[in-house]
């Protein structure tokens, strides 16, 4: 039988050698003396493994950056982490689990306690994987029916409508933009991904009720009499009672509900002068609102038998300008955030794909979004990328800004961030509470980014934002969302501390070095009252927000 294959990663010799001595005769071994070389050991041959002893304390890459990276990557679902050390103090045990270590050994080896500790966790391991397998696998042939009951029912719609067999699957893709920019900016709608997940599906029956509607009114390729348009319009109200008289097991779904709700409302407007119930502001559930606003975008973005397409650009300024009725002004700010996601994603290539921006890094053109999930890629900068993820917040680091941005003159707008009072937080709270507001304020402000710009911790309790084409409009909303963000953040163990930042930012396209002192001097301009943001955008003087 052949033998289960472990992983060994410490700097000391001597130490790889007493596992060694321990484990030899029941496993296959492999070593390691650091984490970078096995970072590289595992790229290539990580399903080979069944366990990873890690040290934490490696020069140049401790075991902390390392099990950050295996779990960044996703790595751990193939093979459990046990970490290893001589430092059991509780801060350290706890920063393992969280970040998704299985089990922590302490030094000196016991070899009775090594083998037992490595047995239990890989027969634990095991049998969580078979477990989630078999879940998994049941959910996916669940919801891939589910999907595909939905797929045939509303392209039956859009074949009666003469629409592109594409708008569906626009909307499905646009409502899930909106809802993820959406809880970004407030905690007012309580969406979870499971929620999120529900309402697109949902989404795809959202014109359900126009089957009913005849083909003379359906398909003119003129405008509707006022007599026909009421008839248009009953279709909302027709495909909310087709779903309500389904089966009484059925109907009370969930998807089915948020299906209803979808169809009856989805074309309300925010100031009440929608139909068929003349609901107003948040009177309209969300997932109505939401689908409203991408049903209108992809109708003016696509060729109907009335009318041409719209550019994306016209669209999004028509939608802005009210001339498509009105609708929620967060989702309105929603719709600019993710206005270049659209024009790429939306209007030029085929639904649910990934728009790609490529970078020049190591002489090769390397795509930016595959970056994180492809593991070609992510091999494909070797060593280097390995030291350029800050490993307590998980953002970039330091490195990375000195290596990649000091002369890049394509870079639109820089961000200087600090956190105000912060040493105030390490010394009367403790350093373990700092970090604690590292990482919630670095999520905080990560979540305001997209994959094409880039969050470092500069030093300490700075941070630098690395913008590349935004407008401006949507640059001065995102910095005054990260600043009032921090200003609502609480810390659970200590809800006294009042979190806030002062932020500096440099606006217009230019070499990456002037962006950053300037966004430097507007982020001490804001520290003179704190909680603050400054912007000077190019020549201009500093405007105040």
């Amino acid at each position: 039988m052949e033998k289960q294959k472990i992983l060994i990663v410490d700097d000391s010799k001597m130490n790889r050698d007493l596992l060694v001595d321990i484990l030899e005769g029941q496993y296959d071994v492999v070593e390691a003396c650091n984490g970078l070389e096995a970072i590289s050991i595992l790229s290539e041959h990580r399903l080979e493994f069944s366990l990873l002893l890690l040290d934490i304390m490696m020069p140049e890459m401790d075991g902390f950056e390392v099990l950050s990276y295996i779990s960044k990557y996703h790595w751990n679902d193939t093979f459990a982490v046990i970490m290893i050390s001589a430092d059991d103090s509780p801060a350290y045990i706890k920063r393992a689990y969280d970040l998704g270590a299985f089990d922590y050994i302490s030094r000196p080896f016991d070899s009775t306690i090594v083998q037992r500790r490595i047995l239990n966790t890989m027969l634990l391991y095991a049998r969580q994987q078979h477990l989630e397998e078999i879940i998994t696998e049941q959910f996916y042939e669940q919801q891939q029916n589910n999907n595909l009951m939905v797929s045939i029912l509303s392209h039956i719609v859009e074949f009666r409508n003469g629409e592109s067999g594409r708008h569906v699957l626009h909307v499905n893709t646009i409502t899930e933009y909106l809802l993820k920019q959406l809880i970004l900016h407030t905690d007012s709608y309580p969406l979870s991904k499971s929620d999120i997940s529900l309402i697109c599906t949902a989404s795809s029956l959202h014109d359900i009720g126009k089957i009913t509607i005849s083909d003379e009114i359906l398909n003119k390729p003129g405008r509707l009499t006022d007599e026909e348009f009421e008839v248009m319009k009953t279709h909302s109200a027709i495909g909310a009672k087709m779903l309500s008289e389904l089966p009484a097991e059925q109907s009370s779904l969930p998807l089915v509900k948020v299906a209803s709700e979808i169809c009856r409302w989805h074309h309300e407007r925010y100031d009440g002068k929608g139909y068929p119930d003349g609901l107003k502001g948040e009177e309209i559930p969300i997932s109505a609102q939401v689908v409203a606003l991408a049903d209108v975008y992809d109708a003016l973005t696509s060729e109907r038998c009335y009318k041409k397409a719209y550019s994306h650009e016209e669209a999004v300024n028509m939608i802005l300008r009210g001339e498509c009725g009105t609708f929620n002004p967060l989702l309105l700010l929603c719709l600019q955030e993710i206005s270049d996601i659209l024009k790429s994603k939306i209007t030029e290539l085929p639904p649910l794909q990934t728009a790609k921006k490529s970078f020049q890094d190591m002489g090769q053109d390397i795509d930016y979004d595959r970056l994180f999930t492809d593991e070609k890629y992510t091999f494909l900068l070797g060593e280097q990328q390995l030291l350029y993820t800050d490993s307590l917040t998980g953002v970039y680091n330091r490195r990375y800004y000195d290596a990649h941005f000091q002369s890049d003159e394509t870079v639109q707008a820089v961000v200087m961030i600090d956190i105000d009072d912060f040493k105030s937080i390490n010394d009367n709270y403790g350093h373990e509470t700092g970090d604690i507001v590292l990482q919630r304020v670095a999520r905080t402000i990560a979540s305001y980014v997209r994959k094409t710009d880039a969050v470092i911790r500069y030093g300490g309790d700075e941070f630098v934002i690395v913008f590349y084409n935004i407008p401006a409009n949507v640059f001065t909303q995102k910095l005054e969302n990260i600043r009032c963000s921090v200003d609502h953040l609480t810390i659970d163990e200590h809800p006294q501390i009042h979190l806030s930042v002062s932020i500096g930012g440099a606006y217009g396209t230019g070499e990456t070095k002037k962006l950053f002192n300037t966004a430097d001097r507007m982020m001490y301009q804001a520290k003179i009252t704190k909680n603050r943001v400054v912007i000077h955008n190019l020549n201009k003087k500093a405007d105040d927000i």
